[in-house]
C-alpha cells in the first residue's frame, strides 16, 4: 500500500504544477508556430525574388531582338504566354495570384522598365500609388521614389495603408510588433487600386477578393 501511495503521489500533479507544464507548452508552440510563419514568409519572398528575375531574364532576350522592352499588356501572369519563347508562363504573385506590376517610360517602344512587388518581410513603400516595398529595373532604369525598400530608398511615401474587407478597401493600422501595416494584402492607394486594377472586387464576378487577413 505504501508502495502504491508513494507512485501516486510521483505521477501526480497539483494544480500550479499543472499550470507551468501547460504555460511550457502553449510557449514552446507558439515559439514554433512563429518560426514556420518565418520560414513560410521568406520562402515566398524568396519565390517573388526569383519570378521577377525570370521576368527580367525573359523581357531581356525580348529587347535584344525586339530593340524595345515589351509593353505592359504582355508582361501579366493571366494567360501568362505574353513573353513565349522567352519565358513559357509568366509567374503570378505566390500568395495574390496576381501579377507582378510591370512599368516601362513608353507604351510604343519601351526604353527601360521597373518590376514591382510586395515581400512580406520588409516594409517600406515604392513605385505607383507607393504601394510595393521591392523592385528590380533594367539597367538604365531610373529609380522611383521610394522609401527604406530593398534597391532604392526616397521620400514622399504616404504613412496611411488601406486594406479590402467584404469589397470596401478601409484603412488599417500600422503594427509596431510586426512592425509593418496589420494585415495583408495592403495598399497605400485609399481606393485599394493600382492604376485602373482594383483589388478588393472581383472584376469578373463582382465578388469580393484579396480580404486583409492578420498578420
Amino acid at each position: 500500500m505504501d508502495n502504491f501511495r508513494r507512485k501516486k503521489r510521483l505521477l501526480g500533479m497539483t494544480l500550479p504544477e499543472m499550470l507551468v507544464v501547460f504555460s511550457i507548452i502553449v510557449i514552446l508552440a507558439l515559439v514554433l508556430f512563429w518560426f514556420l510563419r518565418n520560414q513560410i514568409l521568406k520562402g515566398n519572398d524568396a519565390k517573388r525574388k526569383g519570378d521577377i528575375h525570370k521576368i527580367q531574364v525573359a523581357v531581356e532576350e525580348y529587347e535584344k531582338d525586339n530593340d524595345c522592352y515589351p509593353p505592359v499588356e504582355l508582361v501579366v501572369c493571366d494567360p501568362g504566354d505574353g513573353l513565349k519563347p522567352y519565358l513559357s508562363k509568366i509567374p503570378c504573385d505566390p500568395t495574390t495570384g496576381d501579377s507582378y506590376i510591370y512599368e516601362v517610360d513608353d507604351p510604343n517602344c519601351a526604353s527601360w522598365y521597373r518590376i514591382y512587388a510586395n515581400l512580406q518581410n520588409l516594409s517600406g513603400a515604392c513605385g505607383p500609388d507607393y504601394a510595393f516595398n521591392y523592385y528590380e529595373t533594367s539597367p538604365n532604369a531610373p529609380d522611383p521614389d521610394c522609401t527604406d525598400v530593398e534597391n532604392g530608398d526616397g521620400n514622399g511615401a504616404p504613412t496611411q495603408y488601406y486594406g479590402c474587407f467584404s469589397g470596401t478597401c478601409l484603412p488599417i493600422n500600422w503594427s509596431s510588433e510586426r512592425p509593418g501595416p496589420e494585415c495583408d494584402p495592403n495598399y497605400t492607394s485609399s481606393t485599394c487600386c493600382i492604376g485602373e486594377q482594383c483589388y478588393c472586387i472581383n472584376q469578373d464576378t463582382g465578388e469580393p477578393q484579396n480580404e486583409c487577413q492578420p498578420w
